[in-house]
């Protein structure tokens, strides 16, 4: 490494009181760390760039100003600013696998299942009572199927398009998506990627007896 001479660099006095410490010693200055900016160290602008996203998210779907606005407790002008305004680097939202993944990937995985499920005009299950896993290969053997005759089968069901699986009371189910999961088993399909809700008071157990079974 090149060194240069304190004395051509360094001020007098600076150098005076160097020399007191480390007078004739060969010493690495390292370079000042950079700050970090503002809500970076408490993780706070990581949380906020989050619901931004989610809340341009909301808009992109069919949402309204004011609809968004209840929701997240902001006044409409702020709302308007966020979607007219400022761009927030959002995954594209398709109901496939990779753009389940691409949110997922983006620490967004719980936006893209409550987009996915305003399309079937279901509510996203309340994420604090429940533990939600990444997206992850589910065997399908483990999820109950309801009876024939309580379902309609959809023909037409792509199998590019991930599970919302619900863990509780031990079992494993599909509720959202019932005529989708048995055009699955009937092709004869081992897993498929998944969302997996298990309740918070369920999780060690779910995670300790099923979670070696689950691949990403």
């Amino acid at each position: 490494m090149k060194y240069e001479n304190a004395k051509d660099i360094l001020p007098a006095k600076l150098l005076e009181e160097v020399q007191k410490y480390a007078g004739g010693k060969l010493i690495y200055i390292p370079k000042e760390e950079k700050t970090k900016g503002w809500g970076e160290a408490s993780g706070y602008r990581e949380k906020l760039n989050k619901r931004n996203a989610a809340i341009c998210s909301r808009y992109s779907s069919g949402k309204s100003i004011m609809e968004i606005a209840e929701e997240f407790f902001l006044s409409p002008e702020t709302i308007k600013k966020l979607v007219y305004g400022k761009k927030v680097n959002l995954p594209m939202f398709s109901k496939t696998i990779t753009s389940a993944q691409h949110y997922a990937n983006a620490g967004m995985g719980e936006e893209w299942v409550r987009t996915y499920l305003s399309y079937l005009d279901q509510d996203m299950p309340d994420i604090s009572d429940y533990f939600m896993t990444e997206l992850v290969r589910i065997p399908l053997r483990f999820i109950e199927q309801i009876s024939d005759a309580e379902i309609e089968v959809t023909a037409d069901s792509a199998f590019d398009v991930p599970l919302i699986v619900m863990y509780e009371n031990k079992e494993f189910t599909a509720p959202f998506q019932p005529g989708f999961l048995q055009n699955l088993k009937s092709e004869k399909r081992n897993s498929q990627y998944a969302f997996v809700f298990a309740r918070n008071d369920e999780y060690s157990y779910f995670w300790n007896n099923y979670g070696k079974n689950f691949q990403r």
